[in-house]
């Protein structure tokens, strides 16, 4: 069974309190066991907005060590799972809303829905870094009714869940890790989206397709050759602690929970 070791890459030394995702079963993945190797394990946390678990740490000198075994046996995707936070980088503008009812067609299957929106979000991005993430500065997810715009699979899949949710498609943006084929040492960073429609495939990575040139997005679990893990799903997940709510706008990894904004440490993993 695969273990994937997550260890920070450089000291917290301002860290007070860490959280750690906890990862969730999946029809390719389920959890087996998840073990604080580095850290003192303060117990888990539900975020208030999502059924999303995550540990609560202090780190060891500045250190932390995550643990987390899975196996390839198939499981269901947890209930929660495509009800929305609430969030801006979840929920639709009534642009965007309008826009998706200009785009799907009333008498349209929820699978040719599905393909309708994954079309019009291929036609919309090309792979690239922002100067302010798509929904960072705004309530709600705004509508790209024309033009190509620059997105990360960050910009572009929370973009994607939005257009989901406004067409009427459950959907959940995934945060994962992602292991090139024969690599076993990555960084968390990478996510994907995946549907809850009747007979459309759940899993899809529209940002693989973008950036490494694979032609219109198709529904593969692995695009571009390798490994992956789901970790953890939503955006703008809110936790509450003793001292106080700590919001974590992405949770990959190892998050500084010291302060009410969550902040990103850098994590290495390695797959065994």
């Amino acid at each position: 069974m695969p273990h994937v070791t997550f260890t920070l890459t450089e000291p917290a030394n301002s860290a007070s309190h860490l959280l750690f995702g906890i990862p969730f079963d999946t029809p390719e993945q389920t959890v087996q066991a998840i073990r604080v190797n580095r850290g003192k394990n303060l117990g888990l946390v539900r975020a208030r907005n999502s059924g999303q678990m995550a540990l609560l740490i202090a780190p060891d000198d500045g250190a932390a060590e995550v643990e987390v075994q899975f196996s390839d046996e198939a499981s269901a995707f947890p209930q929660w799972l495509f009800t929305s936070t609430g969030g801006a980088h979840e929920t639709p503008s009534q642009d965007l809303a309008a826009l998706m009812r200009t785009l799907l067609a009333a008498d349209a299957t929820p699978a040719e829905h599905v393909s309708a929106i994954v079309r019009h979000v291929d036609e919309r991005f090309e792979y690239g870094v922002r100067d302010i993430g798509l929904a960072d500065d705004t309530d709600a997810m705004p509508a790209l009714a024309c033009d190509t715009h620059l997105g990360t699979c960050v910009d572009t899949h929370s973009y994607a869940v939005a257009a989901m949710r406004a067409g009427g498609i459950e959907a959940a943006y995934v945060s994962g890790i992602f292991f090139p084929e024969g690599a076993d040492v990555s960084a968390p960073g990478h996510c994907w989206f995946v549907v809850n429609a009747a007979s459309a495939p759940h899993h899809w990575d529209i940002s693989h397709h973008l950036k490494h040139g694979l032609g219109p997005t198709t529904p593969a679990y692995n695009p571009k050759p390798g490994t992956r893990f789901a970790l953890t799903a939503g955006r703008d997940l809110v936790f509450s602690l003793p001292e106080h709510d700590v919001t974590a706008t992405i949770l990959k990894g190892f998050v500084d929970a010291s302060r009410a904004e969550g902040h990103f440490l850098q994590t290495s993993a390695r797959l065994t």
